[in-house]
C-alpha cells in the first residue's frame, strides 16, 4: 500500500523498497512424474520469506514432501511435512517448527505464477507451507484484502519462471471432491517433490525474462486487481481454523 499510513503492527512486515544490489536466487523443484518448476525467489524484495523458505531447501526439508492442495484456476499447494505419513487427514495442518511475519512488498502480488506462503488466519503464522498461483489471484494480495475486509493478505515472496505449464497441470489434477468432503482438494495420486534446490546466478541478467530482476519487473506496476471477479471466486472460509493456505 504505497503512500499511506501503515501502523506498526506485531507479525507484519511492510517493505517498500527494493534493493537493486541483490541477485535474486533460483529454486529448482523436481516433481516424480511431471517434471522441473523453477522459480525465481524474491530476495531483493522479502528477505525475510526467502531466506526462511532458502534455508529449509538446503536442509533438504522439502525433498520427499507431497502437494496436499489442488485447486484447478486457484492454486497448487506443498511444503508440509505431515505428507510424508500415511494420513492425509492432518495435510495441511503441520510446519517447520518455526514460523515468520508477514513480509509484504507492494510489487510481489498474485500474479499468474506467483508463490506465495500458507498460513493460518494470525498474520505471522507462516512456516514451510507455500503454494503456486494457477491464474491471477489478486484477491489474496494484502492490499486488496485490507480494502475490502479489514484483514491481511498473503505474502508472495517469488514468481515461476519456467515450467508453469507443469504447476498448473498439477492444480487441475483430480481431487476427492464431494466424495471425501474433509479431503475435498487433496489430490488422489501423490504428486511428490523428490528435490527442492537453491542456486545463484552470476548476473541479472542470467534471471528469466518475466523475474523480478528484469527490467520490466523493476519499473512496471503490478497489474491492476480484478476485485468483482476474483474476491467473488475466492472462498472465505476454511473448512479447519488450523489448516493453512489461502481462503
Amino acid at each position: 500500500m504505497p503512500g499511506r499510513d501503515r501502523p506498526t503492527e506485531d507479525g507484519v512486515v511492510y517493505v517498500d523498497s527494493t534493493d537493486e544490489s541483490v541477485v535474486n536466487r533460483l529454486v529448482t523443484i523436481e516433481v516424480a512424474g511431471y517434471g522441473t518448476i523453477v522459480i525465481e525467489l524474491y530476495d531483493n524484495m522479502t528477505p525475510i520469506t526467502t531466506g526462511n523458505f532458502a534455508g529449509l531447501a538446503e536442509s533438504h526439508f522439502y525433498d520427499g514432501i507431497k502437494f496436499h492442495r489442488c485447486i484447478d484456476g486457484f492454486v497448487a499447494q506443498t511444503g508440509d511435512p505431515n505428507t510424508r505419513n500415511l494420513n492425509p487427514y492432518d495435510d495441511g495442518m503441520g510446519g517447520s517448527g518455526t514460523t515468520i511475519p508477514l513480509e509484504i512488498h507492494p510489487n510481489a502480488t498474485h500474479v499468474d505464477g506467483a508463490v506465495g506462503m500458507a498460513r493460518s488466519s494470525e498474520p505471522d503464522s507462516a512456516s514451510s507451507q507455500f503454494y503456486i498461483c494457477d491464474g491471477p489471484q489478486h484477491g489474496l494480495d494484502d492490499e486488496v484484502r485490507m480494502d475490502q475486509y479489514g484483514e491481511h493478505g498473503y505474502a508472495v515472496f517469488g514468481v515461476v519462471i519456467e515450467g508453469l505449464d507443469i504447476a498448473k497441470r498439477i492444480a487441475g489434477t483430480e481431487t476427492y471432491g464431494n466424495r471425501r468432503p474433509l479431503l475435498k482438494d487433496h489430490p488422489i495420486d501423490d504428486i511428490e517433490m523428490t528435490s527442492v534446490r537453491i542456486s545463484t546466478p552470476e548476473r541479472k541478467e542470467d534471471v528469466g525474462p518475466e523475474g523480478a530482476n528484469s527490467k520490466s519487473a523493476r519499473g512496471t506496476p503490478s497489474p491492476t486487481p480484478f476485485l468483482a471477479v476474483l474476491l467473488i471466486s475466492v472462498p472465505l472460509v476454511f473448512l479447519n481454523k488450523r489448516r493453512k493456505g489461502p481462503p
